[in-house]
């Protein structure tokens, strides 16, 4: 049998309340532990993934069978905020829309106006996976707007959802 409770002096980590994962040794596991008094307000990582979203794909979802909405945190940028593999700019998950018409140097309305949403959002599309979704879509005169690859990235906690879907 494992020694999963410590209180005192964890090798690894000074002094302390250290409880570790079901048949781990909280002695020299190297997994996250159950508890950690010296985390007193931390979150359990439970999952996490990166990937990419296209235009075409619209959305992805990430599956995690936890059988409940946990707390989730989402980080996108484009490829323009990626410098040597590494993002230099991230945006939280939110979504903006907008009108346009074009005007002439007169001021007379010319025959285009259209709408444009960017951005992409998140929800718990189900207890077991999170969707995320590529916001940026162009229509109207702006349908040859270029619309990107969404890079994202994405950690999924234990603890249950107390954000009502928004996440971290």
């Amino acid at each position: 049998m494992a020694n999963r409770v410590l209180i005192g002096n964890r090798s690894t980590g000074g002094y302390g309340v250290y409880v570790s994962q079901n048949g781990e040794n909280v002695l020299n596991t190297t997994n996250a532990l159950q508890f950690d008094s010296r985390m007193g307000a931390s979150l359990i990582v439970h999952s996490f993934a990166q990937g990419t979203i296209t235009p075409a794909q619209v959305n992805v979802s990430i599956t995690h069978n936890l059988g409940y909405n946990p707390l989730f945190a989402v980080r996108w940028n484009t490829v323009n905020e990626i410098s040597g593999g590494v993002a230099t700019k991230v945006y939280t998950p939110v979504q903006s829309t907008g009108e346009f018409i074009e005007m002439e140097d007169g001021g007379d309305e010319i025959e285009s106006e259209g709408d444009i949403n960017f951005g992409m959002f998140t929800r718990h599309a189900n207890t077991n996976t999170i969707q995320i979704e590529n916001a940026f879509i162009a229509g109207g005169d702006l349908d040859t707007l270029t619309e990107p690859t969404l890079y994202y990235a994405i950690v999924i906690f234990h603890e249950a959802d107390f954000t009502g879907g928004i996440g971290l």
